[in-house]
């Protein structure tokens, strides 16, 4: 009965269906292939549970600040970059976030721009200024269907009391599932 082969209408305790079954066909009085057949392996996908974000080449975003359009007729003056085209993708079941963190790097002169002089937007949506720690950008629950756009643009706004220098900005995406 170990080596028997199961299914609907075989004996597997004497297993004498299995070897009618295999007379019969061997004698030619059934149909080829009719016999049960046992199965020899187990086909099991494993699609890992993930999520993953697709970034542009490692660069930096650059505002055009130069003699043609700075100092502007009047302040504040928004200066905007060219838009940052990500992608996120999920095959998790659990909600997931995409997460913006931004933190200004002091110039060789110690001096830093506040980080409310940045703002963002996300797919064309509203402009958001930018406030200390982790935001999230995009969100979603389960799996997102395929890779799902995510446009990241920024703009800097300044007041004229900025002092001239180059000042930089730490720029850090992270794609989270949640518990």
């Amino acid at each position: 009965s170990r080596v028997a082969i199961r299914g609907p209408g075989v004996c597997a305790g004497l297993g004498t269906a299995n070897s009618m079954h295999i007379l019969a066909e061997a004698l030619g009085m059934t149909l080829p292939g009719a016999a049960p057949a046992q199965t020899d392996a187990l086909l099991r996908p494993l699609i890992p549970e993930l999520i993953v974000l697709r970034r542009p080449p490692v660069g930096s975003v650059a505002f055009d600040l130069g003699p043609g359009n700075y100092p502007p007729a009047q302040f504040p003056a928004r200066y905007t970059a060219p838009p940052q085209a990500f992608a996120v993708f999920s095959s998790s079941p659990r909600p997931w976030t995409v997460q913006l963190e931004v933190r200004a790097q002091p110039d060789a002169l110690g001096r830093a721009l506040p980080l409310p002089t940045l703002f963002y937007r996300v797919n064309g949506g509203p402009w958001t200024r930018l406030a200390p720690g982790p935001q999230v950008v995009l969100s979603g629950s389960g799996p997102s269907g395929g890779w799902l756009p995510l446009n990241v643009e920024f703009a800097l706004e300044l007041t004229g009391a900025e002092p001239g220098g180059d000042y930089l900005f730490d720029l850090t995406f992270t794609a989270l599932a949640l518990p």
